[in-house]
């Protein structure tokens, strides 16, 4: 899955600018793996609090979220990162579609458009491998 988003990255033209909407700052996604071999799809930072989400596919193609708290350390312990379903990074996906859309940023949802396209074409494909391996398993 990783080499195909790879190719989707190559393939988009992604802002090279943040995109401040209210008191969030959306970063461009990043398709490339990071030092921890995670693709970030959605990051925003907060600057007041200092605070920053992240949603992306781990090293083992598995959708995450992650939350840090940067401000100070009275909240450090909220600090979080938890696998989701790929339903739950779906859906946060169509939310940012939905907010670009909201305010007018066409590059951006485009963007995002491209992304859960192709998540759902790989997604697709994973699914009719695990059918081919393991066959129909459902209860007659």
């Amino acid at each position: 899955m990783k080499m195909k988003l790879l190719n989707l990255s190559k393939a988009l033209d992604i802002p090279r600018e943040p995109c401040f909407i209210e008191n969030w700052c959306y970063t461009k996604p990043n398709l490339v793996p990071n030092e921890n071999e995670d693709i970030v799809i959605i990051k925003k930072v907060s600057f007041g609090p200092l605070e920053v989400y992240e949603w992306g596919i781990d090293f083992n193609n598995t959708p995450y979220e992650w939350y840090k708290w940067v401000e100070n350390d009275f909240y450090e312990n909220e600090n979080y990162r938890k696998n989701i379903t790929k339903e739950e990074l779906f859906n946060q996906i169509l939310s940012v579609i939905l907010l670009f859309k909201e305010n007018r940023l066409s590059e951006w949802i485009t963007i995002y458009e491209k992304i859960l396209d192709g998540l759902n074409s790989m997604l697709s494909e994973s699914f009719e491998r695990v059918d081919e391996v393991y066959g129909d398993r459902k209860k007659e």
